[in-house]
């Protein structure tokens, strides 16, 4: 029975090898005298300089001492395993907006860079993943697929297709694959995390079972059989296998939909994208040991843990990938990327794999390891980004960020670069810190000091000649351009490139929007300032002439308010202006779109209007001097205009909104999961609670 702890535990390939793996599979021969003196073993430091190709072993002793590390420093598998993950919920979401013919995209912050999200419309049928809902019978989850009309606003439930909860849980992202005419297929992508137990024997006579490979559909039955209790075990609830599952439909047939393809990879989902009809995959891997013990310290058990590090092969420590619930290959068949400046004594216990799969012909293309920590993620059309801070450098405030590019090639992706910069990438969206432009990388980082007070500096980066180095050829502030970027102990809330300008919001009490000047390259500047009391969280350029802006109003004292969406001029660069705005709202109100950028919608009418949806919780609040008191209003979509583009007098109107639920019929609001709208001619599809409302644009007055 042990064999399965260890499956359910940790992670599935750690029991189930290969063949393969760039190195050799005999077990190593121990030394006379087990070493467990890891003193001068170090951990690997962030290097800005270039990568190098390892071999299989030397990844084997970087990986191996990685683990040496974590058990002498007393890091649990579950602690590596949170370390290994982006900040804030999602890697990198939208900001701009991808449409074809006269129905909106999703929102996205690369044009043609498509972004994963729960829900997906091609101009004919929506596809909506459902969130998980915990019954009697167990979690359950959905996928429905929605015919539209957008001539009378309405549509059709064609499919309801149940989602095997059992050891994948539901689905967290979506895309569509396109052939020469229309959608032939949807992938959905599902994350193990949150929705597997590991179980502990009650019988010790049970003893281990022997180590034999197994495919990954073995192991997930006897997932299922735990879970289910038709084995006789202690089920509890814990960290679970950091699996990603990625499966192509068939939806040439909607009504039908049939389960095309297959693929699993073991990590954890950092980011994914797709241009095209290639998906790229940033995935993160924690090696571990199952029977390593943790916190001891007598010379037996420490020799017991040295024992099985130095005897377990390398391919145990490595993640893998199965096709249609087969057997398990190793995902990196050439060895890892690793700083050149590494060294014999260090280690690092997380990979990174960045995976390329061609959808149309359903294959595997390569995965490119890098042992490194990421951060963020950005794409552009030709190149990934990854980003990382150093987390060693937070004891004396004096941190920066390293970044690695790859370029897209037709057989995956290729290392090009490396550079590092001053700061870290922020708290909440790192990619949107990230920009490329002809040929130079644009960075916004930040740096705290000792009581916390940020600094925030621009960064331009660019490929140096002939080297695998990207180098710093400007900065901003600096020595001829000064002025700081935000006021003093201002954060940034919102960062938005658009070509040669930026736009940059920082806030502590007031919101100045600062414009920056890229037009030369080698010299950015600050043109202009704006400054009013509330702060965005989301810009958007419209053209070069205006940008939206999405946030919250702030009261006398910084504190949040309503929902506030905004119109602001940037003709001129020196003198920014707000042109209209509209606060919905009390403190409390928020809107999804403040936290996921998916949630937005725009659709662009002719040269002189865009559209723009958004959904919104609206609360009313008493504020008495030992109170506040929230009453909830009501939730539902809610409608722009930014009318006059052509002419240069635009505003920003407010047309109507599509309430799903209100006080007057609940107490509270149902909370069932991520709100999406699908704007469509002059319809309006709303997608809330799992159902779609349809409502025509309202006429405005």
């Amino acid at each position: 029975m042990k064999k399965i702890i260890q499956c359910l535990c940790i992670s599935v390939p750690l029991v189930a090898c290969g063949g393969g793996g760039g190195g050799s599979t005999d077990t190593p021969r121990l030394p006379p005298q087990v070493k467990t003196d890891y003193s001068n073993l170090k951990q690997s430091k962030l290097e800005p300089g270039p990568l190098k190709q390892v071999t299989a072993t030397d990844l084997t002793d970087m990986v191996k001492n990685g683990l040496r590390i974590s058990l002498r420093d007393n890091q649990n598998f579950n602690e590596l395993a949170r370390t290994a993950t982006l900040s804030g919920d999602k890697a990198s979401l939208a900001n701009g907006s991808k449409t074809s013919g006269d129905f909106s995209g999703t929102n996205v912050q690369v044009e043609n860079v498509d972004e994963a999200d729960v829900v997906k419309y091609d101009g004919r049928y929506i596809f909506a993943a459902t969130p998980v809902n915990y019954t009697d019978a167990g979690p359950k989850a959905e996928l429905k697929i929605f015919a539209t009309n957008p001539a009378t606003a309405t549509s059709t439930s064609v499919s309801t297709t149940a989602i095997d909860t059992t050891y994948w849980g539901d689905i967290s992202d979506l895309y569509l694959v396109s052939d020469a005419s229309a959608t032939s297929g949807l992938v959905t992508i599902r994350r193990s995390m949150n929705f597997m137990y590991f179980a502990k024997t009650l019988n010790a006579a049970d003893g281990p079972t022997p180590d034999v490979p197994e495919t990954r559909a073995a192991q997930e039955s006897k997932a299922a059989a735990i879970v289910a209790g038709d084995d006789k075990r202690l089920i509890m609830p814990q960290d679970m296998d950091r699996g990603v599952e990625i499966s192509l439909y068939d939806v040439r047939t909607p009504a039908s939909p049939s389960k095309a393809w297959t693929v699993t990879l073991d990590g954890d989902l950092l980011a994914s994208r797709k241009i095209g009809n290639t998906l790229y995959l940033v995935t993160s891997f924690v090696p571990a040991i199952p029977d390593l013990r943790y916190g001891v310290s007598n010379k037996e058990e420490l020799t017991a843990n040295e024992n099985l590090i130095a005897s377990t092969p390398v391919e145990k420590l490595l993640p893998n990938y199965a096709i249609n619930g087969g057997a398990d290959q190793p995902l990196n068949k050439e060895s890892c990327l690793v700083s050149a400046n590494a060294k014999a004594n260090e280690g690092y216990l997380n990979l990174i794999n960045i995976t390329t799969i061609d959808l149309s012909k359903q294959k595997l293309v390569n995965s490119v390891c890098i042992n490194t920590n990421v951060e963020g993620v950005y794409s552009s059309l030709n190149n990934l980004y990854l980003g990382g801070s150093d987390p060693a450098k937070w004891q004396d405030w004096s941190s920066f960020s390293v970044i690695h590019q790859f370029k897209y090639t037709d057989t995956g992706v290729s290392y090009v670069a490396s550079g590092g910069v001053e700061g870290i990438l922020g708290w909440g969206e790192p990619s949107y810190r990230m920009d490329e432009y002809k040929d130079a990388l644009r960075v916004i980082t930040t740096r705290y000091g000792d009581k916390g007070e940020p600094t925030h500096q621009l960064n331009v980066l660019q490929k140096v000649a002939g080297k695998s180095e990207l180098a710093v050829v400007a900065q901003l502030p600096n020595k001829t351009q000064p002025e700081a970027i935000g006021k003093p102990r201002e954060d940034i809330y919102a960062v938005r490139f658009n070509g040669d300008r930026a736009f940059v919001v920082t806030f502590e009490r007031k919101d100045p929007l600062y414009v920056l000047d890229l037009a030369d390259t080698k010299n950015p500047k600050i043109a202009g300032q704006l400054e009013i009391p509330c702060f965005s969280t989301f810009l958007r350029p419209i053209g070069k002439d205006f940008v939206f802006s999405l946030g919250n109003e702030t009261d006398a004292e910084g504190r949040q308010a309503g929902v506030k969406v905004a119109l602001y001029d940037v003709r001129d660069i020196t003198k920014p202006v707000q042109v209209s705005s509209q606060v919905f709202g009390d403190a409390g109100s928020w809107s999804e779109a403040l936290y996921d950028y998916h949630a937005l919608s725009f659709l662009q009418r002719g040269d002189d209007q865009l559209r723009v949806t958004l959904p919104m919780v609206l609360y009313k609040t008493d504020i008495g001097k030992d109170f506040w008191n929230y009453t909830w209003l009501n939730t539902g979509l809610h409608m722009f205009e930014v009318n006059g583009l052509v002419n240069g007098k635009a505003s920003l109107d407010y047309v109507g909104n599509l309430i799903s639920e209100s006080s007057t019929t609940a107490e509270y609001p149902s909370w069932s999961g991520s709100d999406r709208s699908l704007l469509h001619d002059n319809a309006v599809f709303y997608v809330h609670d799992s159902k779609v409302n349809g409502s025509f644009w309202p006429v405005k007055k």
